[in-house]
């Protein structure tokens, strides 16, 4: 939303947990309007949720899609070991961050796609983002 000069639209958002006129209202109403967040599916957004790493990979996904950046670099997940972990609706977003490599590994075998995202991994898939994407 700040990167895009924080657009204002007319959009009828119904999460239920996202009240009007908080200082993320116009910036969730923003993103849903082009698809870019979905909700939980059950009409919350999950304002005050931590974020999982296969709903990071699923935005910026989203988000290059939305910019027309290309997203058709992907890789195979399935040496992760937990890999059948990884959602349906997050699969291609999953593989997309991996192929880019704005998310990788956790050293372990692992991806670690249900778990929470730290500050840390946040900062750097952004970071791997700005400098990989939308150079």
């Amino acid at each position: 939303w700040r990167l895009e000069n924080e657009p204002q639209v007319n959009y009828a958002m119904n999460f239920a947990d996202v009240a009007k006129g908080t200082w993320y209202t116009e910036a969730v109403r923003w993103a849903a309007s082009e698809g870019i967040v979905l909700g939980n599916g059950d009409g919350t957004f999950g304002a005050h949720n931590a974020i999982t790493r296969e709903q990071l990979a699923a935005i910026l996904y989203r988000y290059a899609s939305y910019k027309g950046y290309d997203v058709t670099a992907k890789s195979d997940p399935s040496a992760f070991t937990d890999a059948f972990k990884i959602s349906d609706w997050a699969y291609d977003a999953i593989r997309w961050a991996y192929g880019t490599k704005l998310m990788q590994g956790n050293g372990d075998g692992t991806i670690n796609p249900t778990g929470n995202t730290r500050r840390s991994e946040f900062a750097t898939m952004i970071m791997r983002f700005n400098e990989q994407i939308a150079k």
